[in-house]
C-alpha cells in the first residue's frame, strides 16, 4: 500500500529574509516524506523493529533522541542510554542523569543533552564514548534538549524564550557550543520558524551542514523546521518525530535522505519502543508492503 505522505514545503532564499513570518506559498518545491523499505533502495538488511518492555526502564518515560551510526543506534530515555545493533539487540546500557533528552553521534563520541529539574532548573552537556563510558560534561545555565554536532559545534535547545514553555509560542532559544571545550561560541539565538510550538526543540539532525529540528507543534503546524549553520530557515515539514530521529549514515542510506525514527508505546507493564525509517523523497512517492 502507498505510506502515508507528509507534505514538506522549502522556502527559496528570498522567502525568508528573517526568522520570523509565515512561510510563503510561492515559488515553492514539493517533497515528501514517507516510510522505506529495502524495495525501494534501503539497505537490504534494514527493517524495522522493536525493543520491548524488559529492555527499556518503566519509570524512563518515552524515548528522548537517538543517534545512529555504522556500527549501532544509541537511543536515550529520560534514565537510561542504550546501544543497540540495527536488529534491535542490546549491545550496552547505562543508567543516566534524568531528564537526559536528545542525543548525537560523531567520530566516536556521544552528545547528550540534560535537562537537570525540578531541582535547579538548569542544564548538562555530557559526551560518552561508543562503550557510553562519560568523558566529559558541563553545565549550563538553561534546560536542554535537542543536540546536533556540525563542524566542531554543538547546536542546542535550549527551551522557549518565555515561560511556561508548556504554553503555545513561537520562539524558542538555540546555543552553540564547541564540542571538545563545552563552551558557548555563539550568542544565544532566537528561533522562531513561523509557528507555534510546546515547550523547546526536541531533537535536531545534521544533514550535510542543514539542520532538521523537530518540535510539539500546534496542532496544524508543521512538526519540523530545517535550517542552515547560520541559522536561515530554509523550510518546514510535516513528520512526527519528536521522541527521536537521525540520518542514517551515508553507506546505509544510499542516495536518499533516509531517517530513523523512534515511536514509543506505553503499557500496563512498561514501554517498549519501534524503530522505524523515513525518506526525504523529492522525486517521488515511496511505497512500503
Amino acid at each position: 500500500m502507498l505510506a502515508a505522505l507528509l507534505p514538506l514545503t522549502v522556502a527559496s532564499s528570498n522567502m525568508w529574509p528573517g526568522q520570523s513570518g509565515e512561510v510563503s506559498r510561492q515559488d515553492v518545491e514539493r517533497v515528501k516524506f514517507c516510510n522505506v523499505s529495502a524495495e525501494n533502495g534501503a539497505n537490504a538488511e534494514l527493517r524495522p523493529f522493536t525493543v520491548g518492555t524488559e529492555t527499556l526502564d518503566p519509570k524512563g518515560g518515552h524515548i528522548q533522541g537517538i543517534a545512529a551510526s555504522e556500527d549501532a543506534l544509541y537511543v536515550a530515555q529520560m534514565t537510561r542510554l542504550l546501544k543497540l545493533d540495527w536488529k534491535g539487540k542490546v549491545l550496552a546500557t547505562r543508567a543516566v542523569q534524568s531528564h537526559t533528552g536528545d542525543i548525537a553521534w560523531h567520530d566516536g563520541e556521544l552528545y547528550t543533552s540534560v535537562a537537570v529539574y525540578p531541582e535547579r532548573k538548569e542544564g548538562r552537556i555530557q559526551v560518552f564514548d561508543k562503550d557510553l563510558n562519560l568523558l566529559r560534561e558541563a553545565t549550563v545555565d538553561r534546560t536542554i534538549d535537542g543536540i546536533a554536532y556540525a563542524d566542531g559545534v554543538l547546536y542546542v535547545g535550549m527551551g522557549a524564550k518565555e515561560h511556561p514553555s508548556k504554553n503555545p509560542h513561537r520562539v524558542n532559544i538555540i546555543g552553540r557550543f564547541d564540542a571538545k571545550t563545552l563552551k558557548e561560541v555563539a550568542p544565544r539565538a532566537e528561533f522562531d520558524y513561523g509557528h507555534e510550538t510546546r515547550y523547546g526543540v526536541q531533537n535536531i539532525a545534521n544533514v550535510d551542514g542543514v539542520l532538521y529540528a523537530s518540535f510539539y507543534a500546534v496542532k496544524g503546524s508543521p512538526e519540523v523546521a530545517f535550517f542552515d549553520k547560520d541559522l536561515k530557515i530554509l523550510g518546514t515539514a510535516f513528520a512526527k518525530c519528536n521522541q527521536g530521529f537521525d540520518i542514517l549514515p551515508p553507506s546505509m542510506r544510499g542516495s536518499g535522505l533516509r531517517f530513523v525514527r523512534a515511536k514509543t508505546k506505553a503499557g500496563k507493564n512498561g514501554v517498549s519502543c519501534s524503530f522505524d525509517f523515513i525518506d526525504l523523497d523529492k522525486e517521488k512517492a515511496c511505497q512500503v508492503k
